[in-house]
């Protein structure tokens, strides 16, 4: 049964299916030689994020979660990613007062919330740790070092050392936008924390999108949108042992993953 609220059940078939077929015809192309071997790093790129696009489509149309399709998507995204992975691509740069391009210790906005959704995924769909474990592999690769991310890894991993800061140098509004969600996982009262969810569920997740090609999505004449569920605040209800009865219904929540 559908269960986005937004666009229709035939949106969704559309999208998926073509999505499917520009996967195919992208693998395609690789095995046919038709990608020279400096470009096949970009192509599979793009690849990527139809797998990963495709993943939460799937939610959204109403799929079975457990299914071969459903686990296929998140596999093949992470194992593309692990081929072409390089250091510290996603990571924020500037240019200093000598014009030097300087990497710092944080990932974009688009890459934040990447890697907190697909942490996240992995941990609501009990994805093979193997998979996950690559996830991790790159963060510490990337010296990205985030209250959020330790807290969904400190579950997979429970020998995992505890940061002691955070790394980043320059804010670009990820802890202004993900305020509360950095506060309801500190929360030791339950009942708190759901209430902080519920608020952050209300009031703030989808005005985080504000200023980012992800607001307002549904309404892209490029057919681009997937959903914009609200993944980690599952995986905060799973980890915490929450009662989400208060928020259970609100659109971004993505319930039956829970």
């Amino acid at each position: 049964m559908l269960r986005d609220k937004i666009k229709s059940y035939d949106y969704f078939l559309s999208s998926i299916d073509k999505r499917e077929k520009l996967i195919q015809k992208n693998i395609d192309r690789i095995v046919n030689g038709k990608v020279s071997r400096d470009r096949e790093p970009n192509v599979k790129q793009f690849r990527i994020g139809l797998y990963k696009n495709n993943l939460i489509a799937r939610y959204s149309r109403g799929d079975d979660m457990n299914s071969q399709k459903v686990i296929s998507d998140y596999v093949n995204a992470i194992e593309l990613m692990d081929e072409i992975w390089e250091s510290k691509a996603w990571n924020m740069t500037y240019t200093n007062s000598k014009k030097e391009i300087i990497s710092l210790n944080q990932y974009t906005f688009s890459g934040f919330l990447d890697f907190t959704k697909m942490l996240s995924l992995g941990i609501l769909l009990d994805i093979p740790k193997e998979y996950v474990l690559k996830l991790i592999k790159f963060i510490d690769g990337d010296e990205v070092k985030d209250s959020l991310f330790e807290f969904f890894i400190n579950h997979l991993v429970s020998d995992r050392k505890s940061i002691l800061e955070e790394s980043y140098s320059k804010f670009f509004h990820v802890n202004e936008r993900y305020k509360i969600l950095k506060e309801v996982i500190l929360v030791d009262d339950k009942s708190k924390a759901q209430e902080m969810l519920k608020l952050f569920l209300d009031k703030k997740w989808y005005s985080s999108f504000k200023g980012t090609p992800l607001h307002n999505q549904h309404n892209n004449p490029h057919n681009t949108y997937v959903g914009y569920w609200c993944f980690e605040a599952a995986a905060i209800t799973k980890i915490m042992g929450l009662d989400d009865s208060s928020y259970i219904d609100n659109q971004y929540y993505p319930k039956d993953l829970v």
